[in-house]
Order: structure tokens, then sequence, then C-alpha cells
């Protein structure tokens, strides 16, 4: 009997790669979405992946936040993977920045850090090689996922982000956003729970109303997803009767 493999993604990069999770799911993945503190995707309870495309790579060497990155996978997984997606030289003429820089980087992340960089052509390839890392990793090493958390405490701030991002479909950016507007996750959440959707006539078209509205990114269809969050019953919901 085969094994049913499972992999872990973090909810804002799901949000942004429907491609590798329609592939995922056609093959059968049990694939579980969910604010994850460290990477993209968890692959086993030594294997932790960050998707990064060519241009965010180079984005993220200049501001330093591969590094910081790199350092936290090597942190908490044994055996920690960047997948480097697209074209490599076609970003480089895009930034102008040295080949020798973007080398000295990788060198630094596998030496430094021992995190491997695998490089994939497309979403589709990436899609493949998680695959094959799932596969390799629970069908024939027998290994299961297990989520780890950085042992650091986070900023009150990074903290009121990551709940909001907990919300359907809202990553750190939208997140971000939405506690400049309002201020605190309090507000952000009354803001949610007390939006009203106008329906048309016919039912086909539906638009959001209220201070949401002027959120770029916002609209009906996460405004329904966060308010069943917010207000369906949790003991209805696991099954238990009432009392």
């Amino acid at each position: 009997m085969s094994t049913q493999l499972h992999i872990c993604i973090d909810s804002n990069e799901a949000s942004k790669q429907k491609t590798i999770i329609t592939y995922l799911k056609f093959n059968g993945f049990n694939v579980e979405i969910k604010p994850l503190d460290v990477c993209d995707f968890v692959v086993s309870d030594r294997v932790g992946v960050e998707r990064k495309d060519a241009s965010d790579f180079l984005g993220s060497m200049k501001d330093g936040r591969l590094f910081n990155q790199a350092r936290d996978m090597a942190e908490i997984y044994e055996k920690p993977v960047i997948i480097l997606e697209g074209s490599m030289k076609k970003a480089l003429k895009r930034s102008r920045m040295r080949p020798s820089s973007i080398y000295g980087a990788m060198s630094s992340i596998a030496l430094d850090y021992g995190v491997n960089i695998i490089p994939t052509d497309d979403p589709e390839s990436t899609a493949v090689l998680l695959h094959r890392l799932c596969y390799r990793e629970q069908a024939k090493e027998e290994r299961t996922i297990q989520l780890r958390s950085i042992n650091r405490s986070l900023p009150l701030h990074q903290q009121q982000v990551f709940l909001l991002s907990g919300l359907p479909q809202i990553g750190t950016t939208l997140a971000e956003d939405l506690l400049n507007t309002f201020e605190t996750p309090y507000e952000v959440l009354v803001k949610f729970a007390e939006a009203e959707i106008h329906t048309s006539a016919s039912g086909k078209t539906k638009r959001l109303l209220g201070p949401l509205s002027e959120i770029k990114g916002v609209g009906p269809t996460i405004v329904e997803s966060a308010q069943q969050l917010l207000k369906e019953n949790y003991p209805e919901l696991c099954g238990v009767p009432k009392k």
C-alpha cells in the first residue's frame, strides 16, 4: 500500500503558488496550509524549504534578509533547502549586480550555514522537486512532518502581524497594511466581523462596503472567509452536541 505524502505550506506562500498546490493535490498529497515561522514548505522533521524566484533572491541578498533566513533555517532544520526558481542570468541583467557577489552569497549560504540551493526553471519544476523531496523523506526514509519554531521571542509588533497572517488569504504584507490603517489587531478583527457585503439582484456580483473596502487586496471573498472563521461555533465544528 502506498504512503500518502504530506506537505505543510506557509499560508502566505500558498496564496501566491496555485500552480504548485494544484500539482500536489492532483498527485494525491495531503496539503496542509498554515502560517509558518520559518520556510515556505515543510517536508519532514529535518527538511524545511524556502522558495525564492531569482529576483527575490537578489533583493533579499541586498537587504540582508537572505542571510537571516538561512541562519533561521539552519537553526531549526537539519537539512534546509532553498529552491532558486527562474533564470538567474535574466535577473542579474535587470539588477546590474556583479555575478561574483551573487555566487559569493551562494557560497556563504552553503558553506557557512549548510543550506542546499537547488535551481528550478519554473513553478511546475518546483512542484516536481517538492514531490521528490517528500517521497524521499516520507516514503523512503519513513520520516514525518514536524513543524518547528525559532526559539526566540518575537517583538510585539511582529506578533501582531503573525496573528493577523493566520486569517484566510492574508499574508504578511496585507497584515501590515491592515495594522497601519486600523492600528491594532483588535480593530482589524472588529472591522472584519462588522463588514457588510452587498450582493446584486442576480447574485453574481458582490461588493464590499465599509472601511475595509479601502484596503487594496481585501475583497468580498477574503472577508467572507474571515467572518466564517471568526463566527462559526467551535464546539459545533468539532461535533460536540449542545448541552
